[in-house]
């Protein structure tokens, strides 16, 4: 929905647990490098715990696919105590055969296996994530299985990664056995609010944006509310980025992502450290974003020089050419701007987009009927979404509204409504009852609905 619009080539705050956007802040980077020391160095055991959400999969992911030229790796994701034995998962994870066979079959086969990896060369990795459901029967199991280890070599190691359950778990009872054989283990912590701002920024520029999008105000109030969790980061930094879109917001501030929390803490369930409605953002906070978002624009104006300057000998990429002009609007040069848009507009790929913006900028000006004319041809070319016929028809109510056309404003405005809650419909609808506006000075006509 909003990845063109931001200029991103995916989805930047996808949760499934991607390698590629892996962001080594200073408790993942130890992490990584002490499970990279226990692999090398041979340890029997490995063991990672952390809260949920806070990047352990990603994390062995990123391992498993440095490793897989040395590894031999077989990964067992759900296990649970009502698996029974273990011994018929290890295989098939191994992609060995366990039909017809036994436990004890199973254990001796899986033995001469290990054997042969040897003697080729490779070591022999098992990976159990969610650990903390196995129970202590099935620990036991695992350490009864590195037993096929010798003095002489390692064939077997076995790395276990779960939540703080799986700790509690190995300090219990009957556990000292199993203790004494862990080389390393390491407890992966939530980011601090630098590393959330770091966290975000890493993550759009994977996705392709190079330009800042996210307020750095608009990080710390996203760290206030996850607890710098990363699964929660991504859930509200992705929800932010659709609040965004629909406002045709060209950065996301911490307004819009408190905006967005509210929304999402009414009609969802993600867990927020604070309550979205409690959290105040001051003056000074709000001034020193709006110093960062002045110097961006003007940054990015500068960056590509004259900005308004159109040389038709030399055209643009379409991309740079709408960043142009959505920064002059910002900074009110609406004039300016519009040269850009209208040269966009032709542009088949952004020409929805240009009309939209061009709107914008003939409605600041006064320039209604110019305004409408403008938003009409742009919802007759059928917006490939309905997010963007949404935010067309949100822009028609308010320019006709800003016209003083109140009826009609007052329609489109209702037919908003039907569908899911959209930024001020509802106050709006209210604020243009007839009683509500019967009060007011001037010769404002009445609605007849």
């Amino acid at each position: 929905m909003y990845e063109t619009y931001y200029g991103l080539r995916a989805k930047p705050f996808t949760l499934v647990p991607d390698p590629e956007f892996l962001f080594l802040g200073i408790r993942h980077k130890m992490a990584l490098t002490l499970l990279e020391y226990g692999l090398v160095n041979g340890s029997a055991f490995i063991v990672i715990t952390g809260e949920p959400g806070t990047g352990k999969t990603t994390l062995l992911n990123q391992l498993l696919g440095q490793s897989r030229h040395q590894w031999t790796i077989g990964v067992l994701s759900n296990t649970h105590e009502a698996l029974g034995g273990l011994m018929p998962w290890i295989m098939a994870s191994f992609g060995l055969e366990t039909k017809g066979k036994d436990e004890v079959q199973l254990f001796h086969e899986f033995g001469r296996f290990l054997e042969v990896e040897h003697t080729a060369g490779r070591k022999v990795l098992l990976v159990l994530d969610e650990a903390q459901n196995v129970g202590a029967v099935m620990l036991e199991e695992l350490r009864l299985l590195s037993n096929l280890n010798d003095g002489r070599r390692r064939a077997l190691q076995i790395m276990l990664s779960g939540q703080p359950g799986l700790r509690d778990l190995l300090e219990g009872p009957g556990m000292v056995q199993f203790a004494q054989r862990i080389g390393v283990e390491y407890t992966l912590d939530v980011l601090s609010d630098d590393e959330t701002v770091a966290y975000i920024r890493h993550r759009l520029q994977v996705a392709g944006r190079q330009d800042p999008l996210f307020t750095t105000l608009a990080g710390r109030t996203i760290f206030r509310l996850t607890g710098g969790t990363p699964r929660l980061i991504n859930q509200l930094c992705d929800h932010a980025l659709v609040y965004g879109y629909a406002a045709q917001a060209d950065t996301i501030t911490a307004r819009i992502v408190l905006d967005a929390a509210v929304a999402r803490d009414r009609h969802g369930v993600l867990p927020f450290m604070v309550s979205p409605g409690d959290l105040e953002l001051s003056h000074g906070e709000l001034g020193e974003e709006q110093t960062e978002i002045d110097t961006f624009r003007t940054e990015l104006v500068q960056s590509d020089g004259q900005a308004g300057h159109v040389d038709s000998a030399s055209p643009q990429d379409p991309a740079v050419s709408y960043r142009e002009a959505v920064a002059l609007k910002q900074a009110g040069e609406y004039t300016r701007a519009l040269v850009f848009f209208e040269a966009l507009a032709g542009e088949e790929a952004w020409t929805t987009k240009a009309l939209a913006q061009k709107a914008l900028c003939l409605k600041a000006t006064g320039r209604y009927d110019e305004a409408l004319a403008a938003i009409q041809a742009a919802l007759d070319r059928q917006p490939v979404s309905s997010q963007e016929n949404v935010s067309l028809r949100y822009l028609l109510a308010r320019t006709l509204e800003a016209k003083g056309r109140y009826d009609e404003a007052v329609a489109v405005y209702r037919t908003l409504e039907r569908g899911q809650p959209y930024r001020d419909v509802a106050s709006r609808l209210a604020r243009l009852n007839p009683t509500t506006r019967s009060g007011r000075s001037g010769s404002v006509p009445q609605a007849t609905w």
